[in-house]
C-alpha cells in the first residue's frame, strides 16, 4: 500500500513539474514573439532620420589669437555640411566652406573682428535650412539656405512662403508687435525695432541703394505695403518649431525675427 501511495506522490510531482515547464515555455516564448515584433517592423528610413543625420556642424576653427584691439581671444568656427551625396547639396556645403575659409585666412591681419561663426540645422518636410551666423559688425552677417532634399535644389524665399501659405501680414504684425514689445521696456534694455530696417534689407538684396529717400517719405501704411510687395527679397527659414524666421539688418548686425 506503502509503495502504491509513493508511486501516486512522484506521479502527481511530475505532473507538476512538467506543468511548470511548460508554463515557462509559454512565456518565454511570449516574450521573444514581442521582441521579434519589434525588431522585423522597424520604422521607414526616412522617419528615423533627424537633422543629425543629414548635417553635421563642423568646428573648423578652435585657436587662440590677437584680435584687432589687441586682446588675446578665442576665435570658434562653425560650418554646416550637408550630409548628403548629391550636388545641389555639395554646391552648398562649398559656399559655406568658401565663407568660413575667408575669415579663417583673415585670422590675425589686424582687422577681422569675427571671433565666433555660429551654425544650426532645421528638417521640416523635407525641407533642410542652413544657417551660418557670422558675429561681425555690420549687415551681411547671417547666411541662410534652405534645401529641397527630394529635388536636389535650393528653395527660395518665395517658394518657401508658398509652400507654407504664408500670410506676409503676419510679418507685419510680427515686426509692430516687437516694436510694442520694446517700447514697454527700460530705455536701458530697449534694442531698436523699425520697419525701416526690413526695408533697408529689402533693398540691399535688391541691389539698391539702402532707405533711399522716396521709402523714407512714406507714411507707415506705404512701408508696411512695400515690406508685403517685396517680402521675397528677405532671407528666411523654417525653425524647430515650425516658425518663419527672418533675417534683417539692425542697427549694429543682422537680426532674427521669428514671425508666429
Amino acid at each position: 500500500m506503502k509503495r502504491k501511495i509513493m508511486i501516486f506522490l512522484l506521479f502527481v510531482l511530475a505532473f507538476s513539474l512538467l506543468v511548470s515547464c511548460e508554463e515557462g515555455k509559454k512565456v518565454e516564448h511570449t516574450t521573444g514573439t514581442k521582441d521579434t515584433r519589434v525588431v522585423t517592423e522597424p520604422k521607414a528610413v526616412d522617419e528615423m532620420k533627424d537633422i543629425y543625420d543629414l548635417v553635421s556642424i563642423k568646428e573648423a576653427v578652435n585657436q587662440e589669437g590677437i584680435a584687432p584691439n589687441g586682446e588675446k581671444v578665442r576665435y570658434i568656427y562653425e560650418v554646416p555640411i550637408i550630409l548628403i551625396d548629391k550636388p545641389g547639396a555639395q554646391k552648398i556645403n562649398e559656399t559655406f566652406l568658401s565663407l568660413e575659409k575667408d575669415m579663417e585666412e583673415r585670422i590675425g591681419d589686424g582687422q577681422n573682428l569675427t571671433i565666433l561663426i555660429e551654425s544650426k540645422a532645421y528638417l521640416n518636410d523635407g525641407i533642410i535650412s542652413v544657417v551660418m551666423d557670422i558675429k561681425k559688425p555690420g549687415p551681411g552677417g547671417i547666411y541662410v539656405v534652405n534645401y529641397d532634399i527630394e529635388k536636389d535644389q535650393e528653395v527660395s524665399t518665395k517658394e518657401l512662403l508658398e509652400k507654407y501659405h504664408f500670410d506676409p501680414q503676419k510679418l507685419i504684425e510680427g515686426i509692430n508687435r516687437q516694436v510694442k514689445i520694446n517700447e514697454s521696456k527700460p530705455e536701458e534694455e530697449r534694442s531698436f525695432m523699425s520697419i525701416d530696417f526690413f526695408i533697408d534689407t529689402i533693398n540691399t538684396n535688391g541691389d539698391e541703394s539702402p532707405r533711399n529717400n522716396l521709402i523714407e517719405l512714406k507714411t507707415l501704411e506705404e512701408k508696411e505695403s512695400y515690406v508685403i510687395e517685396n517680402i521675397d527679397k528677405l532671407d528666411a527659414y523654417i525653425n524647430h518649431d515650425g516658425k518663419i524666421v527672418f533675417i534683417h539688418m539692425a542697427e549694429l548686425e543682422d537680426k532674427e525675427l521669428v514671425v508666429k
